[in-house]
């Protein structure tokens, strides 16, 4: 359901990503009420000559992450305000940033965090709701989902394992 584009200038280790990836994954899920298994994150390094600027200035060396959520019932502004204000949180905890950690130039700061709200898609071969239809949509593609998992798709089955684990998403 949602994407977050990672674009980092700081070398990022695979502890640092996973860790990253999963703060991210559980902000999304626990501040929206949503399945891990639809939370996408991807990590995309930048580089050296990127053409990134900023106030028409050149600013190679940045790192920034863009949400694409879907909008809808409960996702306003100041829903969306606190899920960027908690995803610095999640990348300055990833990366170790400290309070000496500051200004355009240190790779450990996160410049920004572009909310992107409107996304229509398709995942795992299922439509997905409107934002806030989500428990309805669960309960209607349930028989889908178990098949699935019964089949052996990994996914489905930490979905299913999800719900199980989690009978709020169904509420």
């Amino acid at each position: 359901m949602p994407f977050y584009d990672v674009q980092h200038s700081l070398p990022l280790t695979a502890s640092q990503r996973s860790s990253l990836a999963k703060d991210l994954t559980t902000l999304h899920a626990t501040s929206f009420n949503a399945p891990t298994i639809f939370v996408n994150v991807k990590f995309t390094p930048n580089a050296q000559d990127e053409g990134y600027f900023i106030g028409g200035e050149h600013r190679p060396s940045t790192n920034r992450i863009f949400v694409h959520v879907r909008s809808g019932k409960g996702r306003g502004n100041e829903a969306f305000a606190k899920l960027a204000e908690d995803v610095e949180k999640a990348w300055d905890k990833a990366v170790g940033r400290g309070e000496g950690d500051s200004g355009m130039g240190n790779l450990k700061v996160l410049h920004a965090v572009f909310i992107v709200p409107g996304i229509t898609a398709r995942e795992q071969g299922f439509a997905i709701p409107l934002a806030g239809e989500e428990a309805a949509w669960l309960k209607s593609s349930m028989g889908t989902f178990k098949k699935r998992a019964d089949a052996g798709e990994e996914n489905m089955k930490t979905l299913m394992a999800d719900i199980e684990a989690r009978p709020e998403l169904l509420k």
